[in-house]
């Protein structure tokens, strides 16, 4: 084990709170990138995943960004052969995005490496540590809910929400 730095000693909660964070990200963005995703594609990915047959427009709301973002994803999503479009069959206006075959494939492998990596971060820790985790970071996302103003970001996709529509 690593002996702790006089500089780690010194850094503030929210500094290792952060670093966390970016360094999990990476280390996560680099798994998709050797499978060919780019890391602003897995939340379309996975909301395909949850409710596939989504249109774009309601991909844009869900995900808080303009539809013509959403439209460039998934024109490349769709040349890599991971999505496919279609219209939809009561309105053509509209156009519904599936998972292809292909699609549904990363999705297994992104669950697995996902899996992978929460077992290298989690390892060494007791299940009373990994329970006491747990319930320290949801009490933190408490907080920040109820902190005041409007929250800059928010996950519109976790589990708890309904999977009826996007």
């Amino acid at each position: 084990m690593k002996s702790i730095s006089m500089e780690q000693k010194e850094k503030t909660m929210q500094m290792l709170f952060m670093e966390v964070s970016r360094h999990y990200a990476g280390r996560c963005f680099q798994q998709f990138a050797e499978m060919g995703i780019h890391s602003s594609q897995i939340p379309i990915i996975m909301i395909l995943n949850r409710t596939d047959g989504c249109s774009q427009k309601e991909m844009a709301e869900k995900l808080e960004i303009k539809p013509p973002t959403v439209n460039v994803s998934i024109q490349r999503l769709e040349k890599a052969g991971i999505v496919c479009r279609r219209r939809d069959e009561y309105d053509q206006r509209i156009m519904r995005v599936y998972l292809t075959d292909k699609g549904k494939e990363i999705v297994e492998q992104i669950s697995v490496r996902v899996k992978e990596m929460e077992k290298m971060v989690f390892r060494n820790f007791s299940d009373a540590e990994l329970c006491l985790m747990r319930r320290f970071f949801e009490q933190i996302l408490q907080n920040l809910d109820d902190m005041p103003g409007k929250p800059v970001v928010k996950c519109k996709f976790s589990k708890k929400e309904s999977v009826d529509k996007c």
